[in-house]
């Protein structure tokens, strides 16, 4: 086995093409994939003009869902649907170490054994199970899951073009986020593994699978955020601290990247700089 990488960029072409550069010098014996989504067509074409050599691009339909489930449910159970294993890694993390020969000791151990979802080791209270990355076999994925959605889940236009639609700012979290309701039923067939983020994470997760800890990343989060309005005072902690790591980010950005950066979104960052100044 020799598992594949997707990486899906949404709404930023800065983000992905940070992380795609560091998976190809971290990883680079992995076949790469990216798949655009929540962009416009001349967004999409900017991305593509500084796309690292080698990389294959997944075709998404304009009109499909944008949110995270849609895509995976897309590209799981449809057009790579005959892999042995994809790698989906997060389009905000930005590998600071060889990935390489940790990869190759995932494939031995995956190789092994029957298992069909790897997943982080994550705080148990939260919603969310895939993020930074995560492991997933289609070949082996039981035909009859056929959902990844949340529960509930209801499509919104701003996943699909972020650009032209704002949400409203609910920050509220689904019942089960995406991906949980088919990992509930696999750990019940013993079809689910985890590994190591951190060494808090190695210990608490007792490695079974004898997987060390990922090597040094770093995970920007929070793009959500400029898809809404200003949020209400309890959240200004954490609306300046995003600002902050954004700010950052397109500080050290390539100037030919940046150029081909959406201009809506450096735009919702200015304004929320701006609004957090006057606080």
């Amino acid at each position: 086995m020799k598992s594949r990488i997707v990486v899906i960029s949404w709404w930023s072409n800065c983000l992905a093409l940070a992380c795609l550069s560091r998976i190809r010098k971290y990883a680079p014996e992995r076949e790469l994939y990216v798949l655009q989504v929540g962009k416009s067509p001349e967004q999409k074409k900017r991305f593509r003009a500084y796309l690292p050599a080698g990389i294959v691009e997944i075709f998404y339909p304009e009109e499909a869902p944008g949110e995270h489930c849609r895509v995976l449910k897309e590209l799981v159970l449809h057009q790579l649907a005959s892999l042995e294993g994809l790698w989906f890694f997060d389009h905000d993390f930005f590998l600071r170490a060889s990935l390489e020969p940790w990869l190759h000791t995932a494939d031995t151990l995956f190789e092994e054994t029957q298992v069909c979802l790897g997943l982080p080791v994550l705080d148990p209270a939260g919603p969310a199970i895939t993020g930074p990355a995560f492991w997933i076999s289609p070949r082996r994925w039981p035909p009859h899951l056929d959902s990844f959605d949340p529960v509930p889940f209801h499509p919104r236009p701003e996943a699909r073009r972020p650009d032209v639609f704002r949400g409203k700012g609910e920050m509220r979290m689904p019942v089960k986020d995406t991906l949980v309701q088919a990992r509930d039923e696999l750990a019940l067939q013993g079809k689910v593994t985890y590994f190591p983020l951190d060494e808090k994470s190695l210990h608490e997760s007792g490695n079974a699978f004898k997987l060390p800890v990922m090597p040094a990343y770093t995970h920007l989060g929070g793009l959500y955020l400029f898809n809404g309005p200003v949020l209400p005072p309890e959240w200004t902690g954490w609306m300046r601290s995003t600002v902050q790591r954004f700010g950052e980010f397109y500080a050290s950005c390539p100037a030919e990247w940046k150029a081909g950066e959406d201009p809506m979104l450096l735009g919702r960052l200015a304004e929320f700089r701006e609004a957090l100044n006057k606080l």
